[in-house]
């Protein structure tokens, strides 16, 4: 009965809002046999290489988060990730997240979970790119992040991460090779987040400059811009800050808001 309760909510959810998502592992099977990706993997050749900088590229405020059946926004803040140096697999992470004003402090890890590369001529390079990189790939890690059960709304994330990057000359770089392309994204993170308190999963998706295994959320063209209906569920403030027009006290305050050190 319990079973049949939860399937119900879920079903409604998805309908009142409009969405749908794939869930983690098809989401990570998705990637891998629809994006040109090869077959096999690279990790022992590429684990050489240090990927943590690549996950601190992107401001704040340029990764998009959702939570929960109702796109409520979520703010990611990375503010260390260091590769072991005994075990090239693991990444530890701190950082902060911020939901509505509630701020949380979290500590995990990142495990590669697969380096894979494009074949030779698969990647869709841009126009007139001045860099013809010796490798293009993508690297998969399972992370587990938690945050501090002391402070409230407190849980656990756990999901697959998707990392776009490029090596040219030896030196690894997140990949931007496509930075002016309307569709633009890096560091998608899929998964879920469960509640300390009651064990209940919502799922949790973050990504640079737009927001992975969505549909219906993003009704931006050139950049990511939330739909009207999602206003209510904290991008109000996201929304008034990007205003183009005359700037009133009101523009101004929300864009301050948008810039604040709020993990400090």
């Amino acid at each position: 009965m319990k079973f049949i309760l939860t399937l119900t909510v879920i079903l409604y959810s998805i309908n009142l809002f409009g969405q749908e998502w794939k869930s983690t592992e098809e989401w990570f099977n998705y990637q891998l046999e629809n994006y040109g990706l090869a077959n096999t993997d690279s990790k022992t050749e590429l684990l050489k290489y240090d990927f943590s900088k690549l996950f601190l590229e992107t401001s704040e405020q340029q990764i998009y988060g959702i939570i929960g059946s109702k796109m409520q926004r979520i703010r990611i803040k990375w503010i260390s990730i260091n590769q072991d140096p005994n075990n090239p697999e693991n990444y530890y992470v701190y950082g902060k997240t911020k939901v509505k004003s509630n701020v949380c402090g979290f500590t995990g890890i990142l495990k590669v979970k697969t380096i894979r590369l494009y074949p030779e001529g698969v990647y869709d390079m841009p126009y007139r790119s001045k860099i013809n990189p010796d490798k293009i790939g993508v690297l998969y890690c399972d992370y587990i992040l938690t945050e501090n059960s002391n402070e409230n709304h407190t849980g656990v994330f756990k999901g697959i991460s998707a990392t776009d990057f490029y090596i040219h000359q030896d030196t690894l770089f997140y990949n931007n090779l496509r930075s002016g392309a309307d569709d633009m994204t890096n560091n998608r993170f899929v998964g879920s987040w469960t509640s300390y308190n009651n064990g209940t999963p919502k799922i949790c998706f973050w990504g640079d400059y737009r927001i992975p295994n969505l549909y219906g959320l993003d009704c931006g063209a050139a950049r990511f811009s939330p739909c009207e209906k999602f206003m209510k569920f904290g991008w109000e403030n996201f929304d008034l800050a990007r205003y183009h027009g005359q700037e009133s006290e009101e523009i101004k305050r929300a864009r301050e808001m948008e810039f604040e050190k709020w993990w400090e």
